[in-house]
């Protein structure tokens, strides 16, 4: 199994760059995947994605293997999760707990840890090769950072007590473990109230062997993002931004141990050039497209000359005539890869 990683900002293309991606790998004969964490989904529009799916295979004619796309959705990787490695007596109690679906919509960081999550459960699904459309940078990093301080966190001793704390309360009795626990129990019930707080216990008395568990996968996950024999992440930008967004992800990535093999310069003008006798409004806007292009020609150069010795490829994308829509664009994207993933 592969994966390659699409980082960038936003706006540049990266989500028509993962899914031309896996659009190729099946072409090759694999059993692709695309999975997008970027939550503006345009994934859905370039695919044509039925509402309402998380995961389905995109029908493509005369194409060996097969493509697939997925969808991040929080709440359903949660309940996978849930259901995959809860303890059988616990599962529903868990899935029906007031507490449940409140930490799935409001508490910070879920989309980040949930990524992971489901990374790990389509690597046990048996796809040949998996293209991940990362959020924009910033969300990016947050992705491959905040599942190691969730596993760091979970892994001490404190959380590990803590954990475990309310079961043996409701069977001793609360003051039983100490005076100190019994005062801070109280000031926190009067701060949330009884009732919440026995509810927050209870729920997490059920759930920390799932939490627990999960910082062991996300450990395991990121351990296969960080392996060069395995995983590639791309650095996807325009050319005004190639320079300065391939110094950026270069360094952040470099800095986390990942490997970075490609960096994409898309929707580059650099179709052929005609030379017509024109005059008035035509003879400007030739003189405009001509000015871009060259423009484009310069910072593509330029991004050549600073990194090509700190990455395996620079690829460069031409600017399609038409938005990225539908397969048919997609396969035009596909078109200016070199074949993929044989050659890795």
């Amino acid at each position: 199994m592969k994966i390659t990683v699409c980082v960038g900002t936003g706006g540049v293309g990266k989500t028509s760059v993962a899914a031309a991606t896996a659009l190729l790998a099946a072409r090759a004969g694999l059993k692709s995947l695309v999975l997008t964490m970027d939550p503006a989904n345009r994934l859905r529009t370039a695919l044509r994605l039925n509402d309402g799916a998380l995961q389905q295979r995109v029908p493509i004619a005369s194409v060996k293997g097969e493509l697939w796309a997925a969808l991040l959705d929080v709440n359903a990787t949660l309940d996978e999760a849930v259901r995959l490695y809860g303890k059988a007596e616990s599962r529903q109690r868990i899935l029906d707990h007031p507490i449940y679906r409140s930490i799935a919509n409001s508490l910070p960081g879920m989309q980040e840890l949930m990524a992971v999550e489901r990374l790990d459960q389509l690597i046990q699904r048996g796809f040949d090769y998996i293209v991940i459309d990362t959020a924009p940078s910033r969300h990016a990093f947050e992705v491959l950072d905040k599942p190691e301080i969730f596993a760091r966190f979970s892994e001490s001793a404190g959380t590990k007590l803590a954990s475990r704390t309310f079961q043996f309360a409701e069977t001793i009795g609360l003051t039983a473990i100490g005076r100190g626990a019994a005062d801070l129990y109280t000031r926190v019930e009067a701060l949330l109230g009884a009732h919440m707080v026995r509810q927050v216990l209870d729920f997490y008395s059920l759930f920390y062997s799932i939490a627990e568990g999960y910082a062991a996968r996300a450990v395991r996950t990121v351990t296969v993002l960080r392996d060069p024999a395995i995983t590639e992440f791309r650095v996807v930008s325009t050319p005004a931004k190639a320079l300065r967004d391939a110094r950026f992800f270069l360094d952040e990535l470099g800095r986390r141990k990942f490997s970075v093999g490609m960096v994409c310069v898309n929707r580059a003008w650099r179709h052929p050039r005609s030379e017509p006798a024109l005059q008035g409004l035509a003879a400007e806007l030739l003189e405009w497209h001509r000015s871009v292009s060259e423009s484009h020609d310069a910072a593509i150069e330029e991004v050549r000359q600073a990194i090509s010795a700190r990455v395996r490829e620079i690829r460069i994308l031409s600017e399609l005539e038409r938005d990225v829509d539908g397969l048919e664009a997609l396969g035009s994207l596909a078109d200016q890869f070199v074949p993929l993933p044989e050659a890795r």
